[in-house]
This record gives structure tokens, C-alpha cells and sequence, in this order.
């Protein structure tokens, strides 16, 4: 079960992009967060079966852009 500040990193960055300006700045108003503690937290999380419950859409684009991709994945 998460938290109610792990889903409102799911929840922050399934809509960052709404945010005006820089998302480091957006990141530290909204969350209170370094970004760099923003990014840590938010690996830790979506790496959980809870974050693909609660949001599965972000968590698999946040992993894909994580995970170097299988080698399966690079063969044509």
C-alpha cells in the first residue's frame, strides 16, 4: 500500500508537464523535495507492486525510461 506522499509522486509525475517552468523548481514547490531526492523516491516506488496498481501507465513509462532495454528487446 502506498503512502500518501508516494502517491502524490505518482500523481505529480503522471501531470508534470502541466507545470510552468523548470520541473526541479515545480518539484521542490509542490513536493518539498530535491529533485534529485524526487527521482530516488520515485525509482523506489514504482519498482513496488503497489505503484503499478495504483498507476499503471506512469509506472511503466517511468521504468521503460529507466531500464537499459533487454537484449531480446534490441535484436531486429
Amino acid at each position: 500500500m502506498l503512502s500518501e506522499e508516494e502517491r502524490a509522486i505518482l500523481d505529480f509525475e503522471r501531470c508534470s508537464w502541466l507545470e510552468p517552468g523548470p520541473k526541479d523548481q515545480a518539484i521542490e514547490m509542490r513536493l518539498g523535495l530535491t529533485a534529485a531526492g524526487y527521482y530516488e523516491r520515485l525509482r523506489r516506488i514504482i519498482e513496488t507492486p503497489s505503484a503499478a496498481e495504483y498507476d499503471p501507465l506512469t509506472s511503466k513509462r517511468v521504468l521503460a525510461l529507466i531500464e537499459p532495454p533487454r537484449e531480446s528487446e534490441l535484436a531486429i
